[in-house]
This record gives C-alpha cells, sequence and structure tokens, in this order.
C-alpha cells in the first residue's frame, strides 16, 4: 500500500509537518532529511519507505526526546505520550517509545503514584493527593493502591500543617468558621477538622 503526501507545511525554523493521507499520518522532518526521503507534495511513499523513516529517523529521535523530558524529573504515561503527541509523533513510534521505556522501569505509574504520595502527604489532603494523580493520568487502582498507605494519622497531621500555615500568627475560637470553610476546601473531612481545631484551641 501506498500513501500519499496530502500536505507539507513549515513547522518551525529547521522542521517540516508531513501530512500522510489526509490526516492519517502526520510527523516532523528536518528539511534536509525531507530531500533525502524524496518526499514533496502529492507525491506517493510506499509502506517499506514510512517504515523505515519511522525506525530509522522518528524512533529514535522519539526515545531521545522522552529520555530528556524524564531526566529532570519522573513523569506519567499519560504525560510522555502528550509530549510525544505535541511532537507530532505517530502512535507506532509512540508505542516503540513505550516498548522501550518499559524494559527500564522508566514509566512505572504505580511507583509514580506511590513515590506522589509520600511526597505531597505532610500538607495535603487525600482529596488533593487523589485529585493531582487524575490530573496527571494515573489510574483510579493505581491511586487507590497508592492511597491505601495514608493514615488516619497522616490526615490529621496534614490538617493541622495547613491549618498552621494559614493562621502562623495564631489560631482562636473566632477563627473557627472561617477555617473550616478553608480545610474543607483543601478536601479534609469534618472529624479531622474538627479534632484539629479542637487541639488546636486546648493549645492556645
Amino acid at each position: 500500500m501506498n500513501h500519499i503526501v496530502t500536505g507539507i507545511e513549515k513547522h518551525d525554523s529547521k522542521r517540516m509537518k508531513v501530512t500522510l493521507d489526509y490526516g492519517e499520518v502526520t510527523f516532523l522532518l528536518y528539511s534536509g532529511e525531507l530531500r533525502q526521503q524524496n518526499i514533496s507534495a502529492d507525491r506517493e511513499i510506499t509502506d517499506e519507505a514510512l517504515s523505515a523513516i519511522i525506525k530509522d529517523i522518528l524512533v529514535p529521535r522519539a526515545k531521545k526526546r522522552a529520555l530528556y523530558y524524564l531526566k529532570s524529573a519522573d513523569k506519567t504515561r499519560y504525560q510522555i505520550r502528550r509530549k510525544l503527541t505535541e511532537g507530532y509523533y505517530p502512535e507506532p513510534v509512540i508505542e516503540e517509545v513505550f516498548s522501550f521505556l518499559d524494559k527500564y522501569d522508566f514509566a512505572d505509574d504505580s511507583g509514580y503514584a506511590v513515590r506522589l504520595t509520600e511526597e505531597l502527604k505532610p500538607g495535603h489532603s487525600r482529596r488533593e493527593i487523589e485529585a493531582k494523580l487524575l490530573s496527571r493520568g494515573i489510574k483510579k487502582e493505581q491511586i487507590e493502591e497508592a492511597l491505601s498507605e495514608l493514615t488516619p494519622e497522616d490526615e490529621f497531621s496534614a490538617c493541622e500543617k495547613t491549618l498552621l500555615k494559614k493562621y502562623s500568627s495564631g489560631f482562636s475560637a473566632e477563627d473557627k468558621a472561617t477555617a473550616y470553610r478553608f480545610l474543607a476546601g483543601k478536601g479534609y473531612g469534618r472529624d479531622t477538622i474538627t479534632r484539629v481545631m479542637e487541639e488546636l484551641l486546648i493549645q492556645s
């Protein structure tokens, strides 16, 4: 099967966006690569030629991009996929990248969820942590597994820390209503909030 080049447009100062079959496949190539591959508008590309572009150019480039993206901090599979999609890497390329990353446990969402939970639990409610994990594309069952390690005392400690940060100059009975709304907005439960405020009022 052959593919028709249905679009070539400038992406940035060095790269061109190539579209095949009216949007079925899109990828970026440098201008020199376009000439080397003899790609121009309205020409056809064979399956073999496209496979060679994917294997020899796009997959190595996508692996390098993913590793660079992971260099500064852990990322979820959702975040890695989004980054590669933004770079116009086709789905077969992305799947090859994940196969490569999985060999070295570089895209372990379960481990990511546990590490982020540990990092956030000193000053965030269970609901806040859950929301952050969801926003990063972690699956529900992986989130539940990570959150299962949290204890009521973890939640109490985080709530207390959150309240003390808000009322660094002191907490009084007059602050209770406002504080309750503030902590509830942070995702803390009624019993935890009540217990924390009572403890702080006893201490004051």
